[in-house]
C-alpha cells in the first residue's frame, strides 16, 4: 500500500533523527503487517500535516550549518532543541543566531541527548576586563559547550561585577559564575560577603576540582591580564565541569 509505504518511511525519519528521550505528544501512525488502512484514514495520513511539535527536535545532518539553513529549517516553528551532527561544520553566524534566538542546541550524539529529568545547567560570565584572550576564550566556550549553556555580559566596573554575580547565584539563575577582572581580589572578598556565594580567585584550572568539592565554589573570579586563550580557555572549560 502506498500509505503504508509512505508511514514506514516517515517512521524511519523520525527515529533516525528524533531523540528518542523525548516523546512527542502526537506519534505517527503505524500501519503493521497484515493489517490494512482503510481509504479513509489513508487520506487522513496522506493529508495530516507533518510539522512538528513544538516539543520536538531539530535535527541537522548537514556538512555545513549557516545561520540561513537554521533559519530555513525553523522556518517560524517551535523546538525544544536543535541536535547537530557531530560533523557538521557550524558557522559564526550560526552560533549567533542560535545564541540570539536562545535555542539550546548540541551535537546529535547519546552523550550530549538532553534528559527530561536532568534540566541542562547554566553558566554565566561576566567581564570587566575585555582583553581579546578573556573574548575569545568565552566566545568559544559558548560554542562548543553542549548540557550546559553559557552566557557573557560586559560591565564597566568592579561593583557591577559583584552586584550581578551575587544576583544570578542568590535567584538560582545560575550553576557557577565566572568573573573576569584585574581588581580579582576586591570582588571575591566582596562577593564573599554574600551567604550563598562561594568566590576565589583562580589562576590555576588544575586546583579547580578541589575548590569545588571542598569549599562549593560557584564565584570564579579570574585576572585575564596576560593569560592566554587557552589558559582562559582551560579554565572555563574546568569550571563548568558538573
Amino acid at each position: 500500500m502506498m500509505a503504508a509505504a509512505l508511514d514506514e518511511q516517515l517512521v524511519e525519519k523520525i527515529v533516525g533523527e528524533v531523540m528518542t528521550r523525548i516523546r512527542p505528544i502526537s506519534q505517527p501512525v503505524r500501519a503493521d503487517s497484515g493489517h490494512q488502512l482503510s481509504s479513509n484514514n489513508a487520506q487522513t495520513l496522506r493529508s495530516a500535516p507533518l510539522g512538528p511539535h513544538p516539543q520536538a527536535l531539530l535535527a541537522i545532518t548537514d556538512p555545513v550549518v549557516t545561520a540561513d539553513l537554521l533559519s530555513q529549517r525553523l522556518a517560524g516553528q517551535s523546538f525544544s532543541a536543535v541536535a547537530i551532527c557531530p560533523k557538521s561544520i557550524i558557522t559564526p553566524s550560526a552560533f549567533d543566531f542560535l545564541q540570539t534566538k536562545k535555542i539550546f542546541w548540541h551535537r546529535n550524539t547519546a552523550e550530549a541527548a538532553p534528559k527530561a529529568d536532568k534540566p541542562m545547567t547554566r553558566w554565566k560570565a561576566f567581564v570587566v576586563t575585555a582583553t581579546s584572550s578573556v573574548l575569545q576564550a568565552i566566545e568559544h566556550t559558548e560554542r562548543q559547550t553542549f548540557g550546559k549553556r553559557w552566557s557573557h555580559e560586559l560591565l564597566g566596573t568592579a561593583d557591577e561585577a559583584v552586584t550581578a554575580a551575587t544576583s544570578a547565584i542568590n535567584r538560582g539563575e545560575t550553576h557557577g559564575v565566572a568573573v573576569f577582572a584585574d581588581h580579582a581580589e576586591l570582588i571575591a572578598c566582596r562577593a564573599n560577603r554574600s551567604e550563598r556565594v562561594n568566590a576565589a580567585v583562580v589562576s590555576d584550572a588544575q586546583v579547580l576540582p578541589a575548590l569545588k568539592q571542598y569549599m562549593q565554589l560557584n564565584l570564579m573570579v579570574v585576572r585575564p591580564s596576560g593569560r592566554s586563550f587557552f589558559e582562559l580557555r582551560n579554565l572555563l572549560k574546568e569550571f563548568g565541569k558538573s
